[in-house]
């Protein structure tokens, strides 16, 4: 099993799972698809059920109603144009087939991507694989659609080669805009429960230790506990005192508790203090 290794925002290098190229390969396929059945729609609407041809807009009245359809028509495909940019935006990381396929962009040091990052990552899906895909939008009104899904079709096997060999022969499994964005793909874990997150069950009459654990965000509190159960289960315990040490760092404390007894309070206390504001 292939692992990539993140440094987290509290200085703790952990292995994590990457997708790797099998399961990327399969959610940009159904990525294609849902795309695929996007464009499907749009065109039969606009080609058999409202009959629109598409005509030399200099030859027509600019209030022609094929001209209106026309231009509508294209407006229309750009969400195909920027789909992994607002589903990756829209669902923390992930497009609809990356959903399926229990896969997650997120950057190197363990935050989630944001905005900026999902943008680079568009953007270079020009030189990654997307190129037939871009240019398919603006060769159907040039060839037709036959002649334009042919050439798509040709160009898209092409471009896709790119990705592919940057993603195997990546250190992280990054094609180029993952490089440039600092992102990778991460293979999610199947299943999720009060013990994979950042919450604690305290009890009702539960005293805080470490107020300073307020010092923390809600991101740095799920990687402390996603980091304390891998290393906890596979009896890791350099990671359990580095990451201990790191905490009385951030905290600004000295803890006469043991690494376990001290990373278990801080999440409890933290725990504690949320759910107070």
């Amino acid at each position: 099993m292939q692992t990539v290794k993140i440094r987290t925002p509290l200085n703790v290098i952990v292995e994590a799972q990457h997708a790797g190229v099998g399961w990327r390969v399969l959610a940009f396929l159904l990525d294609v698809f849902f795309i695929g059945l996007y464009i499907y729609f749009i065109t039969f609407l606009f080609f058999d059920l409202l009959n629109v041809h598409f005509v030399n807009l200099d030859e027509v009245d600019r209030y022609d109603l094929n001209a209106f359809y026309n231009t509508l028509y294209v407006i229309l495909l750009f969400p195909a144009l920027f789909y992994s940019l607002w589903t990756e935006s829209l669902f923390n990381g992930q497009t609809l087939g990356k959903m399926i396929c229990g896969i997650r962009v997120v950057k190197l040091n363990g935050y989630r991507a944001h905005f900026s990052e999902y943008f680079t990552r568009w953007a270079f899906r020009l030189v990654d694989f997307w190129t037939a895909l871009f240019l398919l939008l603006f060769l159907i009104p040039l060839f037709g659609e036959e002649a334009a899904l042919v050439l798509a079709v040709m160009l898209l096997f092409v471009s896709g080669i790119v990705a592919f060999f940057s993603i195997i022969r990546s250190e992280n499994s990054q094609r180029v805009g993952d490089r440039i964005a600092g992102t990778t793909v991460l293979k999610l874990r199947e299943k999720h429960s009060i013990h994979t997150t950042i919450l604690e069950e305290i009890k009702e009459d539960y005293v805080p230790r470490y107020s300073q654990v307020m010092v923390l965000s809600d991101n740095d509190a799920r990687i402390i506990k996603d980091t304390f159960v891998m290393a906890k289960k596979n009896n890791d315990r350099s990671t359990l005192v580095r990451l201990k040490l790191r905490l009385e760092k951030v905290m600004n404390v000295e803890s006469d508790q043991g690494t376990i007894d001290f990373i278990e309070t801080v999440m409890k206390d933290f725990n504690y203090y949320t759910q107070k504001l």
